[in-house]
C-alpha cells in the first residue's frame, strides 16, 4: 500500500470515527481526533509522488 493510499484510508477511517461518535463522547477526546484527522489531512495535501513531479537531474 502506497503512502497516499495509507493516508486515504486513515482519513476515511477517522472521518467514520468522528461521525459515528455517541453523543456522549468528552469533547476534548472529539478535539483530539479532529486534530488527528487534521494532521493526516494537511500531510495527504502536502504529499507528492515523484512519479507526478518532473525533476531535471
Amino acid at each position: 500500500m502506497s503512502r497516499r493510499e495509507e493516508l486515504e484510508r486513515q482519513i476515511a477511517d477517522m472521518d467514520e470515527q468522528i461521525k459515528n461518535a455517541p453523543a456522549d463522547t468528552p469533547q476534548d477526546v472529539l478535539d483530539a481526533w479532529r486534530n488527528e484527522y487534521d494532521a493526516l489531512s494537511f500531510d495527504l495535501n502536502n504529499l507528492y509522488d515523484d512519479m507526478e513531479i518532473d525533476i531535471p537531474e
